[in-house]
């Protein structure tokens, strides 16, 4: 029983899978009511949201691992570029440098670019939500089979970093929330089946459940590394937990509407990207060795980003938004 409960809590490691299908049921929704989306806007929020913060604690990262080790080639310069560039997800020699966590935004970024074109098949035909995630697996498989056994650094060296760490591999959960953002945009009424919360909350708990029976005895050895278990975490979880989950806070009202509508976790939410940057690595490390302490490392974690999401991330934001959504100039005005 203690090693049931013990596997079952080292599973519950699904903030990246959540993460995904929200995203691609925010982004859908924004933008599959509109005929055309308006790409520049549309690129200069993404980036704005995205890459200052990035770019600012991974910058701090590196500076700190060089200082510690100027000889250590985490901290070199093609690394970091790799980093800044959002490459190093490609490539599983570099997939745990820098922020190590920052993986996910590869996958992330890789779905921001490809959902202009996805978004402009599905409005011509639904089908496109069953045949582009489709597609994308099958196009890493195929990358894979060509480039197992002599991938440059790794890049798509294996099945396992197909399914665990690219778009390509993860494309099912982003589609999970596109095809609920589809379905909630579709004209006319919109039944909703009852209990949609709690339904999705026990959809969560079977598949969590699922991965712990998949959960080794080795220390890391996580159920999500077995085929079985990213089947569970990538279709299963989004198809059966996530996404009525999602439906039911958006269709229903339920204490946990209440609860995460409330103002403390707003401001939680609103603070969650600068959390997620800083929760495991460097910067979280340093924290830790001058509190000693896991609880106060956790609360100071949380007071760090909500005073960097204020003081940084919020007005870097609005400033980026508003310059890059400015027309460019002619060359003979900005000669006047």
């Amino acid at each position: 029983m203690g090693w049931r409960m013990h596997s079952l809590v080292a599973e519950m490691h699904v903030g990246v899978t959540v993460f995904f299908v929200l995203s691609g049921f925010l982004i859908g929704y924004r933008y599959l009511g509109q005929e055309r989306v308006p790409l520049r806007t549309y690129f200069a929020n993404r980036f704005a949201r995205i890459y200052p913060m990035y770019f600012l604690l991974t910058t701090a990262t590196f500076l700190i691992i060089h200082q510690a080790d100027p000889a250590s080639n985490l901290g070199d310069f093609k690394t970091y570029l790799l980093n800044i560039t959002f490459l190093r997800g490609l490539f599983e020699e570099f997939l745990y440098t820098g922020i190590k966590q920052g993986w996910s935004l590869t996958v992330e970024e890789m779905f921001y670019v490809s959902a202009p074109l996805a978004f402009w098949l599905i409005r011509r035909n639904a089908r496109w939500l069953g045949a582009l995630p489709l597609g994308l697996v099958l196009l890493g498989v195929g990358l894979v089979l060509a480039c197992r056994g002599q991938a440059w650094h790794g890049f798509f060296g294996s099945f396992d970093f197909l399914f665990q760490f690219t778009y390509l591999g993860r494309a099912v959960e982003f589609f999970v929330g596109v095809a609920l953002a589809w379905w909630l945009r579709r004209p006319g009424p919109h039944a909703a089946p009852r209990f949609l919360t709690y339904a999705g909350l026990a959809g969560c708990a079977l598949c969590l459940t699922g991965l712990s029976l998949l959960h080794g005895p080795a220390i890391g050895a996580f159920g999500v590394m077995q085929p079985a278990g990213m089947l569970l975490n990538n279709v299963l979880l989004p198809v059966l937990g996530i996404g009525p989950l999602l439906w039911g806070l958006v269709r229903e009202t339920t204490w946990l509407s209440r609860l995460l509508s409330s103002p403390p976790l707003l401001l939680l939410g609103k603070s969650s990207y600068v959390f997620y940057l800083l929760h495991m690595g460097v910067l979280q490390h340093l924290i830790h060795n001058a509190l000693q302490n896991d609880v106060l490392t956790v609360l100071a974690l949380y007071a760090v980003s909500i005073g960097l999401y204020r003081l940084v991330e919020e007005p870097l934001n609005h400033w980026l938004r508003r310059v890059l959504r400015q027309p460019a100039r002619p060359v003979a005005a900005l000669a006047r």
